[in-house]
């Protein structure tokens, strides 16, 4: 017996209201998308999280009108964009687009009105990104991100006296909350047209986002006008860009070895004379010459006569890096070196004894070699130097005008130089 059931089937055929009404809107939108000037193709981020990637799409693009009077605010930076699609995937603040009005440049946007979900069409207010925030992060990494920089976007109103107006000094810079913006903090400076620095009084990094699980997507950086520093770099439009100055040095030498040979590389990274411990990143510029892991192993197994480069690099700034040269020889006489330990001392205090030991190795076996110490430079009354069964003892007496240089020799090695400067009590 056939059994049908009459209120599956209303169900399924028959709208609601709500749904009714929603495909009135869109099929309105459908008859009516064409007829415009104001049809464009943009480009929409991806998100969450935002990724350099992008989507096309065609929306209608114009701009919003303001009743408020402003002469600092660019009416033409604000736009509202509408998606064809009513149920266009939900949007985020600070998300960025990329449109093109003039057919010439395309320009970076920021959303700071999402769509409204209570709405009946796909729409949500953008403006242009205006500027470019740049900084060194603390491993002197430079960072670049499309901003807005102007007046508040909700209240853009100049401050009012008796005797006329007077500018607001205080601007805002809205730009996108990821990994690098949200660890800008108070006081923090930011240079713009190689020219104009300002200092941040005020951070919004905590306005959770609906939808995001609780994720901030938009950050307002409230700043005020500030002097030009000498740790400024006009050239490069960052503020306190001279704070930091990392160096990287391979410890080891150029290499040549025959094929099959293994090792390890260290290096060290100095913050001006300070050693830091930072995470390093090491390459190879051919890996049929010479193989090596990111703890700095290597393996030679190029062809005899070939040569290849490993290069270490700061992990957070490939820009700060040193380079060797590896290569592959039919027969190695292996190295005869002086290693110094401790060997990174490049200044003492008066009264401060620091023990030396030293010897020579040949692949980290040690020799029976004798390693002497001669000292030159300092004054010598400002030290004493004292040889003890694997090295030397040196004692700083008192403070010395000129440095003390420690060189170390041994038959058929490189001789190994230490220069220390020799300082007060304090």
């Amino acid at each position: 017996m056939f059994n049908f059931n009459v209120k599956n089937y209303l169900d399924k055929i028959v709208q609601t209201p709500k749904e009714y009404y929603q495909g009135l809107v869109q099929a309105t939108i459908n008859d009516q998308w064409d007829n415009t000037t104001q049809l464009y193709t943009i480009k929409e981020q991806s998100a969450l999280p935002f990724k350099d990637e992008y989507t096309e799409y065609e929306a209608w693009v114009d701009a919003i009108s303001d009743n408020l009077v402003n002469t600092s605010k660019v009416y033409s930076d604000f736009v509202k964009i509408l998606f064809k699609d009513i149920d266009h995937k939900q949007n985020y603040k600070g998300q960025y687009y990329k449109i093109n009005l003039d057919g010439e440049h395309e320009e970076y946007y920021i959303c700071y009105d999402k769509m409204n979900r209570l709405s009946q069409v796909s729409d949500f207010n953008c403006v242009r990104c205006n500027n470019v925030l740049t900084w060194v992060d603390e491993y002197g990494k430079i960072l670049t991100m499309p901003c807005y920089l102007g007046t508040d976007i909700s209240s853009t109103n100049n401050l009012v006296s008796k005797d006329g107006i007077v500018p607001n000094t205080r601007l805002i810079i809205l730009v996108q909350a990821n990994e690098y913006t949200m660890s800008i903090v108070k006081n923090q400076r930011f240079m713009f047209q190689h020219s104009t620095a300002f200092k941040v009084e005020e951070v919004n990094n905590y306005m959770q986002e609906q939808e995001t699980n609780g994720q901030v997507t938009c950050v307002k950086i409230y700043v005020d006008y500030s002097a030009i520093l000498p740790s400024d770099n006009k050239e490069l439009n960052i503020c306190d860009y001279y704070k930091t100055n990392y160096t990287l040095t391979i410890d080891q030498g150029d290499i040549e070895q025959t094929n099959g040979f293994s090792g390890q590389l260290t290096a060290t990274i100095k913050d001006g004379d300070d050693i830091v411990d930072m995470p390093l990143k090491w390459s190879t510029s051919d890996s049929d010459v010479v193989e090596i892991d990111e703890q700095g192993n290597y393996q030679v197994i190029g062809e005899i006569g070939s040569m290849g480069q490993i290069t270490c690099s700061m992990a957070d700034n490939e820009s700060i890096y040193d380079t060797i040269t590896i290569k592959v020889v039919d027969d190695y006489l292996p190295e005869k070196k002086i290693i110094i330990n401790p060997n990174n001392i490049i200044e003492l205090n008066q009264g401060q004894v620091i023990d030396f030991t030293c010897g020579v190795y040949i692949e980290g076996e040690k020799q029976d070699d004798i390693v002497t110490c001669i000292p030159s430079g300092a004054d010598v009354y400002s030290y004493t130097l004292a040889e003890t069964l694997d090295g030397y003892k040196l004692t700083v007496r008192q403070e010395s005008d000129n440095d003390l240089v420690l060189t170390f020799s041994a038959d058929g090695c490189d001789d190994v130089v230490m220069t220390i400067e020799l300082l007060g009590l304090l």
